[in-house]
């Protein structure tokens, strides 16, 4: 395989607040479980190689399933997620083949990820180490203590939403995770790892469209966009 490229899926979530007794990652979305939409993204990319997805030990044969149905190519492996999402992007990292040089962590939950920003992220990680996609904030924010006093405003100036996909060196993270002896529960997010042991990462542009999905009202929207983008 001529990529050098793996991916990580990160896809353990309950989707509490869903409101949905479907574990997130198989939630119906636009006619398919959610996490198929993640996975069709990266299976198209002919920039990755590998895909590894991490979920709870209970759905495994379900995503088994679901990757063999939809001749899923790419995923390498399914492994068992940790007690964090770090411990699963963990689980998911040490599953990939060795030639995997290069990384690519996305939040399943993310269904409606273009083929252009996965090209993106990577070309820019090949180019400086670490990547993460982010959006300059809009909005002003303001830092509150536990009884939502604000403490201060922030300088919106110097500030990203950041999104997924992140990309990043292997052998970076190999060694930002030998520092913190597996403890890796503090994170934010993947690339934070990265920064704590002093590794440069930088800030390209993301997607508005690139979304989250957390709520129930998160659902109509992929949903939205998601047939906007058939119809086009």
């Amino acid at each position: 395989m001529a990529s050098d490229v793996g991916v990580v899926i990160p896809a353990a979530g309950k989707g509490q607040r869903l409101g949905s007794r479907t574990p997130k990652a198989f939630v119906p979305l636009a006619g398919s479980p959610l996490v198929l939409h993640t996975l069709r993204a990266f299976q198209a990319s002919p920039a990755v190689g590998w895909m590894v997805v991490a979920v709870r030990a209970e759905d495994r044969v379900r995503l088994q399933a679901l990757v063999r149905a939809h001749r899923l190519t790419k995923v390498c492996s399914i492994v068992a997620g940790g007690a964090s999402r770090s411990a699963s992007v963990a689980r998911g990292i040490a599953a990939l083949p060795v030639r995997a040089k290069w990384v690519v962590v996305h939040d399943a939950a993310r269904p409606c990820l273009g083929r252009r920003l996965i090209t993106s992220v990577i070309a820019h990680a090949k180019r400086y180490g670490a990547v993460a996609c982010g959006l300059p904030a809009s909005v002003t924010v303001k830092a509150v203590d536990a009884r939502l006093r604000v403490r201060m405003t922030l300088d919106r100036e110097g500030l990203s939403f950041i999104q997924t996909p992140q990309c990043f060196r292997r052998d970076w993270w190999m060694e930002a995770i030998s520092r913190v002896d597996h403890q890796l529960d503090g994170m934010p997010d993947d690339v934070a790892l990265l920064e704590w042991a002093g590794f440069p990462v930088r800030i390209i542009f993301g997607d508005p469209l690139n979304i989250k999905v957390t709520t129930k009202d998160d659902l109509l929207l992929a949903e939205a966009i998601l047939k906007s983008r058939r119809h086009s």
